[in-house]
């Protein structure tokens, strides 16, 4: 019984970062750059890592962090200095548009029309 809850954690953990790194892969699919699923999930865990450490111990942290982001999307993706900002941006497109399209899909289960 133990191990399936383990498991069962394990697997929704493991769901939730592969869901959470999709906007990053379509950004980068879309800009030409060169990942896989899992690729995308290990430079976002890393850049959360990063980005959290950075900010907590300088006081710009946040404009650092924001430019070592860039530099590991450069790296690990093999984009140039400007892709990679692009990339970042289309990241937060397809973010707003993935909450768009669940927002949407919510109301309409629970029969709230929104778009008229």
């Amino acid at each position: 019984m133990a191990l399936s809850a383990l498991l069962t954690t394990l697997l929704v953990i493991v769901l939730v970062f592969v869901i959470s790194a999709l906007p990053l892969y379509f950004a980068v699919k879309f800009l030409g750059g060169k990942t896989t699923l899992l690729k995308t999930v290990l430079v976002s865990l890393l850049t959360g890592i990063i980005a959290s450490a950075i900010r907590s111990q300088f006081r710009l942290g946040v404009l650092i962090a924001f430019l070592v982001l860039v530099w590991i999307y450069r790296e690990f993706f093999k984009l140039k200095w400007w892709k990679a900002f692009i990339v970042w941006f289309v990241q937060l497109v397809f973010i707003a548009l993935f909450y768009f399209i669940a927002v949407v899909l919510l109301a309409t289960l629970i029969g709230i029309s929104i778009l008229v």
